[in-house]
């Protein structure tokens, strides 16, 4: 089964690095014990995952949109997916994301819906 996309008519993904996801720029090494010799540290896996924190500002149409893309498209948040990103030399890449955790919204505005969430992205 094909990887889904973000939708290209809601906005693109821009956060802050570790707003509300991780303190840590890159997880931390993991350290092996081993009986003869000394310890051993390495990364615990082959890419490495920035959490970044996602306010989006939408309008209706797209609420119904990305509403639609998290329930049918993500099994509410269970699967991975392609989006465009706001990389840290301030470009915008296509990379692999997940959602951590529950989407907010809320809608303070008669003609605006606020959602916010965790997004996970690979070798960000």
């Amino acid at each position: 089964m094909a990887i889904p996309s973000w939708p290209s008519t809601l906005p693109e993904l821009r956060g802050l690095a570790s707003s509300g996801g991780t303190r840590s720029l890159h997880p931390t090494a993991q350290e092996t014990q081993f009986d003869d010799g000394p310890s051993r540290r390495r990364r615990r896996q082959l890419f490495v995952t920035t959490s970044l924190s996602m306010t989006l500002r939408l309008s209706p149409e797209e609420f119904v949109i990305f509403k639609a893309f998290h329930l049918n498209d993500l099994n509410t948040g269970a699967r991975r997916f392609t989006a465009p990103v706001l990389l840290p030399d301030m470009s915008i890449g296509q990379r692999i994301c997940s959602i951590e955790g529950e989407v907010s919204w809320s809608a303070p505005q008669r003609s605006r819906y606020v959602v916010t969430f965790i997004l996970v992205v690979q070798d960000w």
